[in-house]
């Protein structure tokens, strides 16, 4: 089974077309066939194939929104502020409570630490009040399983005691997190659910909003493999995340982009279900966390990007920063170049704000009626871990316009109908997988447990051939193809390269772990 073609679709009249197969708009597909609107989806690329599988694969909590120099001082200055915060922290709770307890996400618990020094960034007393301000915000399970730790016990700790200045430790406080096992899936799995519920997909096709006809639907041109084809909608949202400012011409701008890099590297065990959690020097949210098999990741960076995000990599100085600020954290490591195994990058599309030069992380919904597109809306600033939120925001705005769908009898594929096949084929057959790509990244998440050799991407291959209908010849395309993808994705720069046993900061000598 594929997506339409937009042969097949063209003239056709829908109640929705949303635009981008990232999370928010595969989440609000989802809920917009189940509540029975005639939608459509159109992706440019693949699902999940911009923020939404280059996120940094947090489950949080909501603590960051609590962090304030001065807590108290700043929640009388500014109470509006501080009860905005209070939502979003209760919020980021809720949706890891419905995420973590849903089976049929693939999530990780972990111990998150946040040590303590006496210079700071936060002192004890105050992240301990964040956690149990958390606790009563949120729902009780799953917990937090919080614990404060002192100086003694955070030096003792299997990540405090490879921490900078020990003897200034004042010590951690830790607690239950979770991590997205492939954030992806949730894109791919929203889509599936959607396509059961009668939503129909069209992927690799860039959509283009073009003007109102007679009955006030809107024109939406599709260009993809097969030319330029047009349909109509009722509504149209805008959900193409980094590039939701080509769609149309709003005359207002909607996304500051800002660059998120991560490093891979290889640590002891005890790390293998612990992270770690920090300010960097300067001043953004800086973590350490586990991908399994002794892989861990540093990141992400916080810069500004103005380029198109289909081309976003970690490039020398973004390598160099991570490898520098993960040294100053934890020095007993030694971490050096050679280290990295791989990286990658992405665009967090927030919200433009004349008056916040990085960005307004909150997620906003724009109606952009003002600018004369009625029944458009775009949203912007919205996370992985509350995209299912986002959907049933969207269900709402477009209920508003269109009132509800009538009832239609359909036909509802069982869930469990392809349990047991391989994934591989499943992902071609049933998911829509365009490439080898979308195969061993979007849909089995392969390329998140280390470089995929030749001989395990010709093994996936040759399994797939005959399912997209390739000779020998195209096999060997698309396996190299997707070599190529898999090192620019994931590549470690060649300025690395170059030089690779130059040290980071704070250089010590190899530990045992990695020598053996």
């Amino acid at each position: 089974m594929h997506p339409l073609s937009e042969r097949d679709i063209a003239e056709q009249i829908f109640d929705v077309v949303v635009v981008g197969g990232g999370v928010n708009g595969t989440a609000s597909l989802r809920e917009l066939a189940r509540a029975g609107y005639r939608t459509l989806l159109v992706e440019a690329d693949d699902l999940a194939s911009g923020a939404s599988g280059r996120s940094s694969r947090m489950l949080h909590c909501g603590l960051r929104y609590l962090e304030t120099e001065n807590p108290i001082l700043d929640a009388l200055r500014h109470p509006g502020r501080f009860f905005k915060a209070l939502g979003m922290a209760g919020d980021a709770m809720r949706a890891r409570a419905e995420l973590a307890d849903d089976d049929t996400v693939a999530t990780r618990a972990i111990e998150l630490g946040f040590p303590v020094w006496e210079s700071g960034p936060f002192p004890l007393w105050q992240l301990s009040a964040g956690l149990k301000l958390l606790e009563f915000v949120g729902p009780g399970n799953p917990p937090l399983d919080r614990a404060r730790l002192n100086a003694d016990e955070t030096r003792q700790h299997p990540i405090g005691r490879h921490l900078r200045d020990p003897g200034k430790l004042k010590g951690m406080v830790t607690f239950r997190e979770y991590l997205f096992e492939s954030p992806e899936r949730l894109c791919v799995d929203n889509a599936m659910d959607a396509e059961a519920h009668g939503a129909e997909l069209v992927l690799k096709t860039r959509a283009e909003i073009r003007e109102r006809d007679n009955e006030g639907l809107w024109r939406i041109a599709l260009d993809g493999p097969r030319g330029t084809r047009e349909v109509r909608a009722r509504v149209v949202l805008n959900m193409a995340g980094s590039w939701a400012d080509g769609l149309g011409h709003f005359k207002k701008r909607l996304i500051q982009g800002t660059k998120g890099a991560h490093i891979i590297v290889r640590l002891p065990e005890g790390f293998a279900d612990r992270g770690i959690a920090t300010l960097h020097r300067g001043g953004h949210p800086f973590y350490g966390l586990p991908m399994g098999e002794n892989r861990f990741y540093f990141g992400p960076t916080e810069t500004l990007f103005e380029g198109d995000a289909r081309r976003v990599r970690a490039d020398a100085d973004d390598v160099e920063f991570l490898l520098a600020e993960a040294n100053h954290l934890l020095p007993g490591l030694g971490l050096k170049r050679s280290d990295i195994e791989q990286t990658w990058a992405g665009v967090r599309p927030l919200t433009h704000d004349p008056e916040r030069p990085m960005g307004a992380r909150e997620r906003t919904v724009h109606d952009l009626a003002p600018q004369g597109f009625g029944n458009v809306l775009a949203m912007t600033g919205g996370p992985v871990m509350s995209s299912r939120g986002a959907g049933r925001l969207m269900l709402t705005e477009v209920g508003k316009r269109l009132g509800a769908p009538p009832p239609v009898s359909r036909d509802i594929r069982a869930s469990s109908a392809n349990s047991g096949r391989d994934p591989a084929v499943l992902a071609v057959t049933h998911e829509h997988a365009p490439d080898l790509y979308g195969v061993l990244a979007q849909r089995t998440g392969a390329v998140w447990s280390g470089r995929l050799e030749r001989a395990e991407a010709e093994r996936a291959a040759r399994k797939v051939a005959s399912h997209f209908g390739w000779d020998d010849t195209r096999t060997e395309q698309e396996i190299d193809a997707f070599l190529v993808r898999q090192d620019t994705s994931f590549q470690v720069p060649s300025a690395i390269e170059d030089n690779p046993d130059q040290p980071g900061e704070n250089q010590n000598n190899l530990s045992d772990w990695r020598t053996k």
